[in-house]
């Protein structure tokens, strides 16, 4: 009697696996390659050459150079909101605003690269990919801002429910309109080493400390 073949489960198994292997080769090689250069400088050309891969084999895992920047942010805010979990998880009792603007502003500067792809994300990064793509990224930073923002009232008693998330939307909004005013081309960088314009040089960690803490003081003086 002739034998059933048995199913190729197995080999579909190894088959994605190694589709996720590589899909996570060309972000962790696209985010090495942002590490050291500008958005613009990175191209798909230059992540497939760095791969050993043929430029067209990238559009096999994503479809936009934008789509594949946007899975990277979603891995690198999952890790930022991680370490702000943990730090907010490792400790007991309410925390002051000093103690947790510094807690906030310093996880951020740990995560430069997040920064950067923040101040792009809604002028570039979110302008040319997919609706699944789209709808994927969104459900997470919302999963995310929910369960961090919880913590973060927790810690913060004079918090109202939902006021966590608000309180990181804002950090974002200020991420973005700092980052920009930081990061400047280089002909404006020599005009600004004009004695005069010293007001226009911003120091964006500082900035953005001082400025969350600002924030968190309003809202403490509001209940």
């Amino acid at each position: 009697m002739k034998k059933n073949p048995t199913p190729p489960v197995r080999r579909r198994a190894i088959k994605d696996e190694h589709k996720q292997e590589r899909r996570q080769a060309i972000l962790d090689t696209a985010w090495r390659m942002f590490q050291s250069a500008a958005y613009e400088a990175v191209t798909i050309a230059g992540i497939a050459e760095a791969q050993g891969l043929a430029k067209g084999t990238i559009f096999l895992y994503f479809n936009t150079k934008e789509e594949l920047f946007l899975a990277i942010q979603e891995q690198q805010l999952a890790a930022w909101f991680d370490a702000v979990d943990s730090q907010l998880e490792g400790g007991a009792g309410a925390l002051t605003v000093a103690e947790a603007a510094t807690l906030i502003s310093h996880s951020i500067e740990e995560h430069v690269g997040v920064t950067r792809l923040l101040a792009i994300l809604s002028t570039v990064l979110e302008q040319n990919v997919g609706l699944d793509s789209a709808l994927r990224f969104k459900r997470m930073v919302m999963e995310r801002l929910t369960r961090t923002g919880g913590l973060l009232e927790r810690r913060l008693p004079f918090l109202r429910p939902g006021q966590g998330a608000q309180i990181f939307l804002r950090i974002q909004a200020l991420i973005v309109g700092l980052r920009h005013l930081a990061d400047r081309a280089p002909v404006i960088q020599k005009a600004l080493q004009s004695p005069d314009l010293g007001a226009f040089n911003i120091d964006f960690d500082r900035e953005l400390s001082e400025t969350i803490a600002a924030l968190l003081r309003g809202m403490e003086k509001e209940t």
